[in-house]
């Protein structure tokens, strides 16, 4: 496949979608937004959640085995 069939099917599908339906300065706005966005990586801020959920699991995990290791010995 190269990239002129990629183009053409691109275009093909861009005619069956429905027309925008916001004025043009909206439009414009949008796109500019997005394009912001583009090429960057996510936020280092959606690492926090993962990182305090793992902390909170871990220790939990840490607490039930030294439980066990104490109700052993």
């Amino acid at each position: 496949m190269t990239m002129e069939d990629d183009v053409a099917k691109l275009a093909e599908l861009s005619r069956e979608l429905p027309t925008i339906d916001v004025d043009s300065q909206s439009a414009e706005r949008i796109a500019m937004r997005a394009r912001q966005d583009v090429g960057r990586g996510p936020s280092p801020r959606r690492l926090v959640e993962p990182v305090l959920a793992t902390l909170l699991v871990g220790s939990y995990l840490v607490w039930a085995v030294l439980k066990i290791v104490e109700a052993l010995g």
